[in-house]
């Protein structure tokens, strides 16, 4: 029987649970897959409960993906470039347990923005806002496939950092600054896709608000926040019919997610499909 969670501050929402068991039940698996809240300083001990308990691989996502990487025994190329992880598998062997982190969220970005018809390829510019562990691995796939990046954060010096992780021949297509509605502004007309990696909420500021009005029809935009309409998703539909919330970027990362853990592929579809006829819990 597959065991799993996904882990975070506060996952009474989530839909991960949904997704994952749709997956388990449309591959014929038997498994139970849960949301555990936990807070920063309870993170290790609750994965050390986890292990004990035989799960068998764990998602993570805000505020913990950074100490997901930390964490972890062995590490894949994508977490060692960002520093975050999203997914934590446990391998058990000769008595021991081999933590290996990995990072699906850029694969599920891709495959989110194939979805809305963008496909990313040299040349193809992005501004993204925030500079999380959400936005590290998004970061990371979009520069891989040649894209130039804007980087738009509140805080700068965690989005230079972000940049100057990545191998120094990609760094040349990250630019970062900070966020506000001037810079919105300045950016977005030439901008092909923006992304949005930080919190809903964040986009009540009716400042920040103001300096989408530059956005064009032609742009896509993708919020990695999902459930309630948003003041961003608002915001974006008057402007262009290509919107697009976090659901199905969840989705995506999941199933790479699922094969990573237990080597199996899973439909996307299925998935998808139990995610948006699930309601949110209260």
């Amino acid at each position: 029987m597959i065991r799993a969670a996904v882990l975070g501050q506060d996952v009474s929402r989530s839909r991960s649970p949904q997704i994952h068991n749709a997956a388990y039940a449309a591959l014929g698996i038997k498994g139970k897959y849960e949301a555990v809240s936990v807070s920063g300083k309870d993170f290790r001990k609750a994965i050390r409960a986890l292990v004990k308990d035989g799960y068998n691989y764990v998602n993570v996502t805000i505020p913990h993906k950074k100490l997901a990487a930390r964490i972890a025994t062995r590490r894949s190329a994508a977490v060692d470039m960002t520093g975050a992880a999203n997914t934590l598998v446990f391998r058990r062997k000769a008595g021991a347990v081999e933590i290996t982190a990995d990072n699906t969220d850029g694969q599920g970005l891709l495959a989110a923005l194939g979805d809305l018809g963008v496909a990313v390829k040299r040349g193809t510019r992005f501004v993204m806002v925030g500079a999380g562990g959400a936005a590290a691995g998004a970061l990371l796939a979009l520069v891989k496939k040649g894209a130039h990046v804007v980087i738009l954060a509140r805080r700068v010096a965690p989005a230079r950092a972000l940049r100057n992780r990545l191998p120094e021949n990609l760094r040349k297509r990250v630019e970062v600054a900070s966020l506000n509605s001037e810079t919105l502004a300045i950016h977005l007309p030439n901008t092909d896709v923006l992304i949005s990696a930080i919190p809903a909420a964040a986009w009540e500021d009716a400042a920040l608000l103001q300096g989408l009005s530059a956005l064009t029809k032609a742009a896509a935009v993708v919020e990695m926040a999902y459930g309630t309409t948003s003041p961003l998703a608002t915001a974006a539909r008057r402007r262009t019919p290509r919107y697009q919330d976090g659901l199905p970027m969840l989705v995506h990362q999941a199933a790479y997610a699922v094969k990573l853990a237990i080597k199996a592929t899973p439909p996307v579809d299925e998935m998808l499909r139990a995610a948006r006829s699930t309601p949110l819990q209260k």
